[in-house]
């Protein structure tokens, strides 16, 4: 069992130790936090600039070439070919509601000598049999497969954006923590629950849903136990988001992380106060992808898997970010709620012909032994390196209109009803 699920101590000593340790992580994290501080004021602004004008003379980037860490991750009895990060084919489309004259174009000044394994592969696009899902971008070092893309993303974003995610990277410190010696009697899981969403609304969640932890949704690297996920929800600025992909819009996903990050915390915290495991799962930090948020989320009755790969939920679309608090507090399970998404999605193609690179699929397929709606990573990524964070599906989706989802749900329950 991992040392960081800080289970309640039973001796003066082990409350000792669990302080120690804190102290210890907290610090640790401080020094993180520095490091990255300073980086993306000097390094990271230097390497940006060469970047720049290398590009401006029409280099390619071979990625390989790229400074820093390399890549490794392998995937022993893993058959595929490598990746292809060219665009599908398709004709491009610009919905009029988007604040930008155009979408830049999936055109890069990247390319590998020598492409990662396709990260399709990696996440078990046509595998027919369950099994946990793997890293493939963010963290670990730039050491994943896709890390030198990985690597030129975070450079390439802009200071400003930086700071927020350096502002992330020390809230995160109390993501972790000891627990209260004084453990509670909780009453009813029914009672529990109420009280448990009520903390979470005072923090600011939007919406919040809680579901058994099984091991599909958790990553194949993390196994310290817990029984429940409490999935929470933040909205983003709607006008902020329609200016993706962009630098402003990129702004606005990091603060919303930061923000949604804030509320599992806190979360967590009220849940060792009353004296029982809980571990805030949040996003961005090296060592906080511990499970996978979206799925969670859908069978914790928030939303549900829409064709762009994002959960939809009448209340606010697409356009929320999400974060998980795992725990042992008894609590009452949330049922997942079906809308009518999928039929929806089956006869709206917004998304597809909105997606610069293609990306999404008119159709279902088969992930990991689940059918469901899936996006192309290998298309994708690339797109969403080159724009600091592309996040036009979601907003572009209908149900992503203020006050269109509630409506849209309604009218497909009428459908549903009649004869």
């Amino acid at each position: 069992m991992s040392p960081d699920k800080f289970e309640h101590p039973s001796t003066r000593s082990d409350a000792l130790t669990a302080r120690v340790r804190q102290i210890r992580r907290t610090f640790d994290v401080g020094l993180f936090s520095l490091a990255v501080a300073v980086a993306t004021h000097t390094l990271f602004p230097l390497l940006r600039w060469r970047l720049r004008r290398r590009i401006a003379r029409g280099e390619t980037l071979w990625l390989d070439d790229l400074a820093g860490p390399a890549p490794a991750q392998t995937f022993e009895g893993r058959h595929g070919g490598p990746a292809d990060l060219s665009p599908n084919p398709g004709k491009p489309r610009k919905a009029r509601h988007m604040r930008l004259a155009a979408y830049p174009p999936p055109t890069y000044p990247f390319a590998y000598r020598a492409p990662p394994l396709s990260g399709n592969v990696i996440n078990g696009r046509g595998e027919s049999t369950p099994r946990r899902a793997d890293h493939v971008f963010f963290g670990d070092g730039y050491r994943r497969a896709w890390g030198k893309l990985d690597w030129y993303f975070q450079v390439m974003e802009p200071t400003r954006i930086h700071r927020v995610i350096v502002a992330l990277f020390w809230q995160d410190r109390r993501r972790v923590g000891p627990v209260s010696g004084r453990q509670i009697v909780p009453p009813e899981p029914a009672e529990m629950a109420a009280q448990i969403k009520a903390v979470a609304r005072r923090s600011g969640a939007a919406l919040v849903g809680v579901t058994r932890l099984t091991d599909d949704v958790r990553y194949a690297d993390f196994d310290v136990p817990f029984t429940y996920a409490i999935s929470v929800a933040v909205p983003m600025d709607r006008e902020e988001m329609l200016h993706t992909p962009s630098d402003r819009s990129g702004l606005e996903i990091q603060r919303v992380y930061k923000d949604v990050n804030r509320v599992a915390i806190e979360l967590a915290e009220h849940i060792r106060a009353l004296g029982w495991p809980a571990r805030a799962s949040t996003n961005i930090s090296p060592d906080a992808t511990e499970v996978l948020h979206l799925p969670i989320a859908v069978r914790a009755g928030l939303g549900q898997l829409g064709k762009h790969g994002s959960m939809i939920t009448p209340e606010h679309g697409s356009n929320l970010r999400l974060a998980t608090v795992l725990t042992d507090l008894p609590l009452a399970i949330d049922e997942p709620r079906d809308f009518g998404v999928d039929d929806f999605c089956a006869s709206c193609r917004i998304c597809e012909t909105n997606c610069p690179p293609h990306a999404l699929s008119p159709s279902k397929q088969m992930v990991r032994g689940v059918h469901r709606w899936y996006v192309d990573f290998d298309k994708c990524v690339p797109y969403f390196a080159k724009t600091a964070g592309c996040g036009i599906c979601i907003e572009v989706c209908p149900w992503s209109e203020p006050g269109q989802g509630l409506s849209l749900a309604e009218r497909l329950r009428r459908r549903r009803m009649a004869p």
